[in-house]
Parts: C-alpha cells; sequence; structure tokens
C-alpha cells in the first residue's frame, strides 16, 4: 500500500469511526489516558503545545554545530533473537559504532510522539520518570517540558549524553543523565533506593531485551507506576513482546496506542489485563521492520 493510499485509509477511518471512538473507546479508557489517545485519534496540538514542540524542535538543526565530534559513537541495538546476558544476568552490550552526526538530527522523538509521551505522565501525573535510552534527549525534553517532572534518563553514549545536556537544559534544569550501560545504571538507582512512577523502556528493541528490562526495573517503579513500551510496532519481535507484557500478571490495564503501549503496574492485580486498542478503531500500523 502506497503512503497516500494509506493516509487515506486513516483519514476515512478516523471520519467513520469518529463518533465511536468517543461513545465507546473513550467511555471505558480511564480518564488519565484520553489526553494521549485524543492525539493518536485526531494528531493536533494546543497553540500552547505547539509553542513547546517548537522551542524543543529548534535545537534538531543544531546539533552539528554543538557536537563536539562529526561523528558519534553509540551501541548498536540487538537484532530479533540476538540478546544474550552475561554471567550476572546483565544484557551484553551491542558493538559500539561510529556513524555521522547527521544521522543523529533525525533521531529521537518527533514533535507528535514527543507531545504524546508528555501527554501521557501529564494525564497519570507522573512526577518521577526513568528513561533508558536518552539518544539526542527529545524524549526527554518532551518529559521535562511537564510541569513538575524529573527525569532521570541512561544514555551509555558519551558523546550523545553531551548532546542531550546541551538539548535538555533549554527546557528544565529538573533532569539527570547516567551515562552508563542501562543494567548498571539500574543497579546504582537501586542501591540509591531511589522510586518512579514511570519508566520509558527505549533504545534497544528486541523481545528478549525489553522483557529484561521491564523486569530489572521493578524494584524502582513505585505502586501503580506506568511502563511505555517504545515502537511496539518495530518488529515481529518486538509486537510479540508487547503481546505478552500485556497479558502479564503484574499489570491490570494496557494501553495499545500504536506508536507506544503503556502498562499499569498494580500491586494487587488480579492477573488478567484489560487492554484498551486503537486499533479497533483506526487501521493497525504495519510492522515498521519485517524480518529484523
Amino acid at each position: 500500500m502506497s503512503k497516500i493510499s494509506k493516509y487515506l485509509k486513516e483519514v476515512v477511518a478516523r471520519a467513520v469511526n469518529y463518533n465511536q471512538f468517543h461513545s465507546d473507546f473513550l467511555r471505558k479508557l480511564p480518564q488519565e489516558f484520553h489526553p494521549p489517545a485524543r492525539l493518536q485519534f485526531v494528531p493536533y496540538l494546543s497553540s500552547d503545545e505547539r509553542a513547546i514542540a517548537i522551542k524543543i524542535e529548534a535545537f534538531r538543526s543544531q546539533i552539528p554545530k554543538v557536537s563536539e565530534a562529526q561523528k558519534i559513537a553509540s551501541y548498536t541495538s540487538p537484532h530479533s533473537g540476538s540478546f544474550q546476558k552475561d554471567a550476572q544476568g546483565h544484557a551484553l552490550s551491542g558493538e559500539y559504532v561510529e556513524s555521522n552526526i547527521e544521522a543523529h538530527v533525525k533521531t529521537g522523538s518527533p514533535k507528535l510522539k514527543g507531545m504524546l509521551l508528555r501527554r501521557i505522565v501529564e494525564g497519570y501525573g507522573a512526577k518521577r520518570v526513568l528513561e533508558l535510552g536518552t539518544n539526542t534527549g527529545f524524549s526527554g525534553s518532551y518529559f521535562v517540558s511537564a510541569k513538575g517532572v524529573e527525569l532521570t534518563t541512561i544514555e551509555g553514549s558519551e558523546s550523545l549524553c553531551n548532546i542531550a545536556d546541551k538539548n535538555m537544559r533549554r527546557i528544565s534544569p529538573h533532569y539527570r543523565i547516567m551515562n552508563n550501560l542501562f543494567d548498571d545504571a539500574i543497579d546504582l538507582l537501586i542501591k540509591e533506593k531511589a522510586k518512579f512512577d514511570c519508566v520509558f523502556i527505549d533504545g534497544q528493541h528486541e523481545k528478549e531485551a525489553t522483557l529484561h528490562y521491564a523486569e530489572r526495573v521493578k524494584p524502582l517503579m513505585s505502586e501503580n507506576a506506568i511502563y511505555i513500551f517504545d515502537d511496539i510496532y518495530w518488529s515481529d519481535d518486538m509486537n510479540d513482546a508487547w503481546k505478552e507484557l500485556v497479558y502479564t500478571k503484574d499489570f491490570s490495564k494496557a494501553v495499545d496506542l500504536f506508536s507506544v503501549g503503556v502498562c499499569v503496574q498494580e500491586e494487587k492485580a488480579t492477573g488478567k489485563t484489560v487492554l484498551y486498542d486503537l486499533g479497533d478503531y483506526l487501521p493497525r500500523p504495519n510492522i515498521f521492520r519485517k524480518n529484523w
């Protein structure tokens, strides 16, 4: 299907299912998830949100100027089925490779995705956010643009940490960047007895890696915390991870918002997850990378 055909199909689906989305989906969906669901159904930002997005996105073109190097070294993500752990149970890092700075101008959450993340934490009232995968700091910038949010974000690449720091400091001082591998940083945070209301699991788009980090951060999460899983339609493998997470006994609710999936952890979960699926009202995304 061409991009134009796909776009037209989505426009028609939004028009046809608009009343049903409001009368059925939003009626059932917990109130705190209405703002992100509305944005996914009708991609429209308020004037205040547009102003925030313009300020955040202005940094994207500045990356080549603020970076101290024209090549950025970072860890590669595991492909499907390639995730491995060491004797301690820590994830083995991917290859540390260099790429041109221009490639990183396009990375990081774009404005609608970033604002979706912002609406999720605002709607749920999450104040202490943990992010696995800082990259150039765009998702982090959207998080800290929300009132009262304090972010701890983890990134293995020192070069990306430096760029992200320059990015986020324009928006808020309420963040901490940890230049560590994910498991090492999680160990440090556990020792610090840190607690978070929300975790954004990004950075390694592979089923076993996603399940691994979802389990590893549990000691850090407060009661009724939310887990945001990025790119749940990235690959068949990632989509399998999402389906498995949805039905784990630790989550009471799950919301499929296409670009991200959100799960609610409850101490007294019954073992049956209630799934609110936007795919019942809009064409479900195609898997982005087949056989990845």
